[in-house]
């Protein structure tokens, strides 16, 4: 679940990447966060990754009050949080394997469960095949992949994507839309931050709509619980 409540970012003086937004997304929920370029999109992101603090307001995490997280926590928060970014962000002197098991590394994983999780990632994906491949021989979509086996490898409860399908064609982007919605029947929560008005109309999920870094609406959408309520979705594994 996230909770933001009255939530604003001041970067300078009376100028702000985010003013006074409230708004709950539901466990399990899928929606679009979507807006102009420089309408807050990635700032808001940045908040629920703790990556930025806000200037005023709360956010709720989980039911972990960001607030009050101390310092020692923040690790074991972003370790439920999974992120896929526009620019994949791949390690091209690495491997498709080595780049999936990043964050298993770094969180101390023993090798033995970091090869059966890489494993069990990528054929999730549909890249079972390409695990000691270099990212670069790669098409743009299957380095999408390998960044979404990446943000989920390590089971997280909550999927931040942003512009997941910015630098793909229709056919593809639809194809990665497919593969987050998969992972949000499983019980992810998915938040997918974009611009693209074709893919939030063939996919009609409920939509946060920034503008000029305030909330503007939040429309329910046909597809998925509105986000202002507590709905969820089935619960399952999903790797």
């Amino acid at each position: 679940m996230i909770r933001f409540e009255n939530v604003s970012l001041e970067y300078t003086s009376g100028k702000f990447a985010l003013h006074d937004v409230s708004f709950t997304m539901p466990a399990g929920a899928f929606a679009f966060l979507t807006g102009h370029s420089g309408a807050g999109k990635s700032s808001l992101l940045k908040l629920i990754a703790r990556l930025e603090r806000p200037t005023s307001g709360d956010i709720i995490i989980d039911d972990i009050d960001l607030g009050r997280l101390k310092p020692r926590q923040e690790h074991k928060l972003r370790q439920q949080m999974g992120i896929v970014f526009q620019d994949n962000q791949l390690l091209n002197d690495r491997t498709v394997f080595d780049n999936v098991a990043l964050p298993l590394i770094i969180g101390g994983y023993r090798f033995r469960d970091i090869k059966k999780r890489v494993n069990a990632a990528l054929d999730r994906v549909g890249l079972s095949g390409r695990a000691n491949d270099q990212p670069l021989s790669l098409s743009g979509g299957e380095q999408q992949r390998v960044g979404i086996a990446r943000a989920v490898v390590a089971k997280p409860r909550l999927l931040l994507a942003d512009e997941p399908t910015g630098n793909l064609d229709a056919d593809i982007s639809a194809d990665i839309m497919q593969l987050l919605m998969q992972f949000s029947a499983s019980g992810v929560s998915v938040l997918v931050a974009t611009h693209d008005t074709g893919l939030m109309e063939t996919f009609d999920f409920p939509r946060i709509q920034l503008h000029e870094g305030k909330l503007v609406d939040v429309y329910p959408g046909g597809r998925a619980a509105d986000v202002h309520q507590n709905e969820y979705y089935p619960q399952g594994e999903y790797v």
